[in-house]
């Protein structure tokens, strides 16, 4: 992150992202015992509190651009415990997809970290015109796709991995207080999440290739 910051800030084009995982675990959860921690193998590793901070400023001051999920559908009582015996090969990655948006809104807006606007940025709007998607992604306007999450910021709860939807047999978010909650998902104008639960149908999904010359380009053709 210190040297994309120096590099935004010498006037380089630079664009980086974090993961939520970065921004609320630190290396303690790789310790907890019974194999435990074998749930939050990632690349890169867990680091400190301290650089859950800095990350946090980063986002907020635009030296990293984007925050993801770097989702990775392992179960912990088969592929995870690949490892067992030897940490090198436990699946490198972890369940977060899910969670992204509360992490950022309960950790981030509500905390006062990050701006209600700088979360949909971060969220949305940069990732969209970063791959080139935000000719039909990334913000609502007429001719867009109209994709919409609305957000319920009154609600409170415990995150719980029997309560995900995401198939894992765990969450590393296990225990994390949440505010608000995500209460619908349109995907095109159409429902696909109601009152927290799936009432989308299969097939609804459509490929969207990525525009050459995206953020990251600038003018450049």
């Amino acid at each position: 992150m210190e040297s994309i910051r120096e590099a935004y800030n010498g006037g380089i084009g630079v664009y980086a992202e974090t993961c939520t995982q970065y921004l609320v675990l630190n290396k303690e959860d790789l310790a907890k015992p019974n194999f435990e921690g074998a749930k939050y193998v990632c690349s890169p590793p867990l680091r400190t509190k301290e650089d859950q901070e800095v990350l946090w400023e980063a986002v907020d001051k635009g030296w990293l651009n984007a925050v993801s999920s770097d989702h990775c559908g392992f179960n912990w009582k088969e592929q995870k415990h690949m490892g067992i015996n030897d940490f090198t090969n436990i699946p490198n990655g972890c369940p977060g997809v899910q969670d992204r948006l509360a992490i950022l809104w309960t950790y981030g807006v509500e905390k006062g970290r990050i701006s209600r606007q700088k979360l949909v940025d971060l969220f949305a709007t940069t990732p969209a015109k970063v791959n080139g998607l935000d000719h039909r992604k990334g913000h609502i306007g007429i001719g867009l796709d109209a994709d919409i999450v609305i957000y319920d910021p009154d609600h409170t709860s415990t995150i719980s991995n029997e309560t995900s939807l995401h198939g894992v047999d765990f969450n590393i978010y296990e225990g994390f207080q949440q505010i608000g909650k995500i209460d619908q998902v349109l995907l095109r104008g159409n429902m696909v999440l109601k009152d927290g639960k799936y009432v989308g149908k299969q097939g609804q999904g459509r490929f969207i290739p990525g525009m050459p010359f995206g953020l990251c380009y600038g003018d450049k053709k």
